[in-house]
């Protein structure tokens, strides 16, 4: 009797004990759970902040361009930091080189602006090349009648690319055309020019005499109201012309 009570008390204390260190492996347990979750979360808190520091901290690109046409890159922060400025001078596309033989002739046409002394060739939407011009002596003013050595203003069609004896190669526009006439009637009208005044024609692009060059680098407006170019330009130029289809715009 006395051994059985033994064993039950012996039984007991064996019980208690492995029950004691259950509750303390799951104590141990949680608590550990427990500092894993509080880490996991001060980790991500910690990544999160590194997140928005960097994204704070991160340049991006504004782009604009200066008063000579160069791309301009500014890196800025979002916090509103400058971090740098890079002027990145783009070639000019004056007397840019192209193969003519490559170029469907469909697909041309000309930009003239007087003011800028330039002519634009276009080429599917995009300048080709751009070529040095000058023009009439009232270079900003629209023709208004024969005579007055000035340069219309309004969109031609080419209708004839031709060697000249003097003026190296002569390209015809089909001035006066319905807007040189609405225009003429106009001035008439205002009487800005006489009754009995003409119309005019035989306005083109054609090149200068020999050696003349420098004329058009210094801007020098010298002809009856055509467009003017250096002959190297102007002999490249009607390698690309369809007579009857290009068109060519002449802005002030």
């Amino acid at each position: 009797m006395h051994l059985k009570k033994l064993s039950l008390l012996v039984l007991f204390l064996w019980v208690s004990t492995q029950v004691f260190c259950q509750r303390r492996q799951a104590d141990s347990l949680r608590l550990k759970q427990m500092q894993f979750n509080l880490k996991q979360k001060e980790e991500a808190k910690q990544k999160k902040e590194q997140e928005v520091k960097e994204s704070n901290a991160k340049a991006f690109v504004v782009v604009s361009y200066d008063s000579k046409g160069n791309k301009v890159e500014t890196f800025k922060s979002n916090n509103g930091e400058r971090v740098t400025t890079t002027t990145i001078k783009l070639p000019s596309p004056l007397n840019k080189k192209f193969d003519a033989d490559t170029i469907d002739k469909d697909s041309v046409s000309i930009k003239v602006v007087k003011s800028k002394f330039r002519m634009s060739v276009m080429y599917k939407g995009k300048v080709l090349t751009m070529y040095k011009s000058v023009f009439g002596p009232y270079h900003l003013l629209q023709k208004q009648q024969e005579g007055d050595r000035r340069t219309p203003e309004g969109t031609f069609t080419i209708l004839d690319v031709k060697k000249h004896d003097k003026w190296d190669i002569f390209m015809l526009l089909d001035y006066p055309n319905q807007e040189s006439y609405m225009n003429f009637e106009k001035c008439k009208m205002n009487r800005e020019i006489p009754e009995s005044a003409r119309i005019g024609g035989a306005v083109g692009i054609h090149g200068i005499w020999p050696n003349g060059d420098n004329v058009i680098d210094l801007k020098h407006n010298w002809t009856d109201g055509c467009v003017a170019l250096k002959n190297k330009d102007v002999e490249e130029l009607a390698k690309i012309i369809k007579p009857g289809v290009t068109k060519i715009t002449i802005l002030r």
